[in-house]
């Protein structure tokens, strides 16, 4: 694998020449890996004085988390893609730069092997979070990985099984031969991760999962995946723009949440799938719900609790120093023993009802801080999933709120904007605002993704005035398009 002088010595003593004499019509795009070290490489690749920058057409990223929890994938580094945009605007690239997500994709195998239908809609849910997330933080595309693959998610000559949308299952076609195999002979993986459960479902079974059964009797499994990535790909087409769009507080009483009704003091949504070691910690307007319950435990710890996809519990607590290649505070371990969480103190702040300092139990002169997005936002705004830090207790964004009871911690950092909550990752309710005037017969649409395990009421409101009032059910997507 190439390090960053590597690469940049190919660009710039054979690959960039070569193209450039022979294809001069071919873009370049860079790096090809993950968040985690892309504005590392883009520092150096593209300062005006290395001799690879006059090559480069753009940025390529991967979704994948550095390590091996591949229910990480897509659910770390969005804050680095706003980090990536600012630094193009500082070092002043240009400004027909392409920022692509060129490869995302779920493992292992695939939903219609795995046979759990809550499975399926998480990954299908997951893939399009990001797609949003990346477009508002000011990425150009993104390419769909993979196309279609078998039923296991192969072929592939290491072994390395994965998902797509659409699933060669030809055994499964109502003309299929009797004894045609389910697995033809190019796939030499065989079942490393047990049957292929989705085998042993009726069309039926699968028409009720969202495998539509009349492409199941042509031999094909069409999974969630498809239909989720079709609202972006069916009604943002190529030359639409990401707009300003957020999902607010709800308006009116402060004491209402979009997941947690007044007079309730109970967090909503449903379980916490992101209290998980590795999610970034953000801020985001509040919404009540499980994202964003903290527990300040026995040991000082702040803690969050959870389930993974697959049913298992999971507890996280704050880590205590910023990430290196996020830097901002990450979701860790709570073992004391590891000394990877933070231990904090929750102080009053002199002369402020209700403020407090999140104090660093290691360090009295640090407290837990706001750190703003560094493009502001992009079309989220500043309120949009800006990163905690580590910093001085004197500065007016160490300041926060702390109800113990609902276990919310919010900030007035943003206070002409609104209040925001510490999150584990992002909340439940999502939104993707676009310009689509210049591609479609409509002048804009509003993706609306709803990750609860509960409906949630909206307005949608274009500033002051209110366009739509309508309702998301649970784990369900929706598309408005506006004339």
């Amino acid at each position: 694998a190439y390090d960053v002088s590597h690469e940049g010595d190919f660009i710039a003593n054979h690959l960039g020449p070569q193209l450039q004499k022979s294809h001069p019509d071919v873009k370049l795009l860079f790096f090809d890996h993950n968040k985690d070290h892309m504005v590392k490489w883009a520092n150096e690749l593209l300062a005006k004085d290395h001799p690879a920058s006059k090559y480069i057409d753009g940025t390529a990223v991967h979704w994948y988390a550095g390590g091996m929890d591949r229910l990480l994938d897509g659910a770390q580094g969005n804050p680095n893609m706003h980090r990536m945009v600012s630094e193009l605007d500082v070092m002043d690239v240009r400004k027909d730069h392409v920022l692509l997500g060129s490869e995302a994709c779920h493992c292992p195998t695939t939903g219609y092997a795995g046979g759990d239908l809550s499975i399926a809609w998480a990954r299908a849910m997951r893939n399009v979070h990001t797609i949003l997330a990346d477009l508002a933080a000011g990425s150009n595309g993104f390419i769909e990985w993979n196309l279609i693959l078998d039923s296991i998610g192969g072929p592939n000559h290491l072994g390395n099984l994965c998902d797509s949308p659409v699933l060669a299952v030809p055994h499964r076609a109502l003309d299929a031969e009797k004894d045609f195999p389910a697995q033809l002979g190019f796939e030499h993986a065989g079942h490393p991760f047990g049957e292929v459960h989705g085998d042993n479902k009726t069309r039926e079974e699968l028409n009720a999962d969202g495998s539509p059964a009349k492409y199941l009797d042509l031999g094909v499994v069409v999974q969630p995946m498809y239909y989720y990535v079709g609202h972006i790909t069916r009604f943002i087409r190529p030359g639409s723009r990401a707009v300003h769009g957020l999902v607010g507080a709800s308006a009116g009483d402060p004491e209402v949440r979009t997941f947690r009704p007044k007079g309730q003091r109970v967090a909503g949504g449903g379980i916490n799938d992101l209290a998980r070691n590795g999610i970034e910690v953000t801020l985001w307007p509040c919404e009540g719900s499980t994202r964003q319950e903290w527990l300040l435990n026995e040991q000082k710890q702040l803690q969050v609790f959870g389930h993974d996809w697959l049913g298992a519990p999971t507890t996280s607590c704050l880590a205590k120093k910023p990430d290196k290649d996020f830097d901002g505070l990450l979701l860790t371990t709570c073992n004391i023993d590891e000394n990877k969480s933070g231990l904090f103190e929750v102080l009053p702040v002199e002369g402020k009802q209700s403020k407090v300092h999140i104090v660093s139990s290691n360090n009295k002169k640090s407290c837990l801080v706001v750190q703003p997005l560094r493009n502001n936002g992009g079309a989220y705004g500043p309120r949009g999933g800006g990163q905690v830090n580590v910093g001085s207790c004197d500065h007016p964004w160490a300041e926060w709120g702390f109800d113990s009871i609902t276990g919310e911690i919010t900030s007035s950092a943003f206070d002409a904007l609104g209040e925001v909550c510490l999150t584990t990752g992002w909340p439940f309710l999502q939104v993707g605002a676009f310009d689509t005037s210049a591609t479609t017969a409509a002048n804009g649409a509003v993706i609306v993704t709803n990750e609860a395990g509960e409906h949630a009421n909206y307005v949608i409101k274009n500033r002051d005035e209110t366009v739509l009032a309508a309702s998301v059910p649970p784990k369900s997507i929706q598309t408005i398009t506006f004339n």
